[in-house]
């Protein structure tokens, strides 16, 4: 595990399990029906339990389909997590930024202080750890010093080594942002 604190929030990465993971919210990708789809998103699913795809069918009849980079919420089901935020991330690191952005906007809103994220774009969109560690970070970063008001952590949960190592390097180049 590795972590640093902005702005009295911790950043952390770590490798392991987000399905059994502590927090009062998970992210996992979705399509835009939130329908069951790639490996992670059907083992939450699966693990949380039936209800969660009850809720999103009700929020899909609600609003048809969700846009990318946008964000919907529903419980944990029996997830250690209260909540699943449910992010489509699009096809390009404009809208994996967008994505990650928009979490942490609804995760805040909500009143939530701890989230933890999955590489989003890895396995999806065949983004590599590297690419998507040099978005999600500065991105996480960049919310906290100027818009967050409830997070006090956000986690990045890995699978790999490897994985952990691309966003390790990213963390710790974390450069105070400068004042003008």
């Amino acid at each position: 595990m590795n972590q640093k604190t902005i702005n009295n929030a911790v950043i952390e990465i770590f490798i392991g399990d987000l399905i059994n993971a502590q927090y009062d919210a998970i992210v996992i990708p979705t399509n835009s029906r939130l329908l069951p789809s790639g490996t992670l998103r059907c083992k939450v699913l699966k693990e949380a339990g039936h209800t969660i795809q009850v809720e999103c069918n009700q929020i899909i009849r609600k609003i048809s389909n969700v846009p990318i980079g946008r964000v919907v919420i529903t419980s944990g089901g029996n997830l250690n997590a209260n909540f699943i935020l449910h992010v489509r991330a699009g096809h390009d690191q404009k809208k994996l930024m967008l994505a990650t952005w928009n979490s942490l906007v609804l995760a805040d809103k909500e009143g939530l202080s701890s989230i933890a994220f999955p590489p989003i774009s890895i396995d999806i969109l065949g983004f590599n750890a590297k690419i998507c560690a040099g978005i999600m970070i500065p991105t996480i970063q960049k919310y906290i010093l100027e818009k967050n008001g409830n997070l006090k952590n956000v986690s990045v949960c890995l699978e790999t080594l490897p994985e952990y190592k691309e966003f390790e390097s990213v963390l710790n180049n974390l450069t105070a942002p400068t004042l003008s």
